[in-house]
């Protein structure tokens, strides 16, 4: 495993311990900094759309930091899927840096600069930032 990939690993772990599900707080950031973005949730009710689609982040990142057998293109399709939608790639594409920011602010002094570090790379590759 990559030093990045036990890093943000690692990272999910902890954040997993402190509050369970993060799902929530995650898509409370999203829709504050994308209010349009809520509008297209209008029909999940109970969240599971939103579980969902953290699941297969999660899952696709992982892919990504490992053999990368389907996450890069995973992504790649969603980002086409989702134009579908009515998602743009640019609003598409701040969802990883969401995670991130929740992830940050759940650790609190415990986000580390390691964390910061592997955090930043990877999801920069992910969202061509």
């Amino acid at each position: 495993m990559s030093d990045d990939a036990a890093i943000i690993t690692e990272t999910m772990e902890r954040v997993a311990e402190r509050v369970g599900d993060p799902t929530p707080l995650i898509f409370h950031r999203l829709f504050a900094e994308i209010p349009e973005a809520e509008a297209l949730f209008i029909r999940d009710n109970g969240g599971l759309v939103r579980g969902q689609m953290f699941q297969v982040t999660m899952e696709s990142l992982l892919d990504f930091l490992g053999d990368r057998s389907y996450g890069a293109n995973l992504i790649q399709i969603e980002r086409v899927n989702h134009q579908g939608l009515g998602v743009e790639p640019e609003m598409f594409d701040k969802f990883y840096p969401t995670v991130m920011a929740t992830f940050k602010d759940v650790l609190g002094a415990d986000w580390t600069p390691a964390m910061e570090n592997a955090w930043t790379r990877v999801v920069g590759e992910l969202t061509r930032q």
